[in-house]
């Protein structure tokens, strides 16, 4: 029987993390702990319906959100600026806070 090499591996490494679509992890951070601010219409609930995550978490108290969105024509500063730009929703002032994209190994709620 007739073998084949592969020559045309992707190199997928062990410990990076991968995207095979247009996504990217993000953590937002609020500042302030959103462990009292779900609900309808909390700020928990506005900060995510402004992204429209895939998949999100927030638990904990360090105010973090994190998150997996489409990441086709988005960057930190620009969803840091739609962010700031809510104001202060459910007595939660977001003009200081600010989102990073993140890779997934450094996801951390803490």
């Amino acid at each position: 029987m007739a073998s084949v090499a592969r020559v045309n591996q992707d190199g997928r490494d062990h410990g990076v993390s991968y995207s095979t679509g247009q996504v990217t992890g993000i953590e937002i951070d609020a500042v302030v702990s959103l462990a009292a601010k779900d609900g309808i219409d909390g700020a928990l609930a506005q900060i995510v319906s402004e992204f429209s995550p895939l998949l999100y978490i927030s638990s904990g108290t360090a105010g973090k959100v994190l998150a997996i969105v489409d990441g086709h024509h988005v960057d930190a500063a620009s969803m840091t600026a739609r962010l700031q730009n809510m104001g202060t929703v459910d007595g939660v002032d977001l003009s200081a806070s600010t989102v990073v994209i993140r890779d997934l190994a450094s996801f951390s709620v803490a």
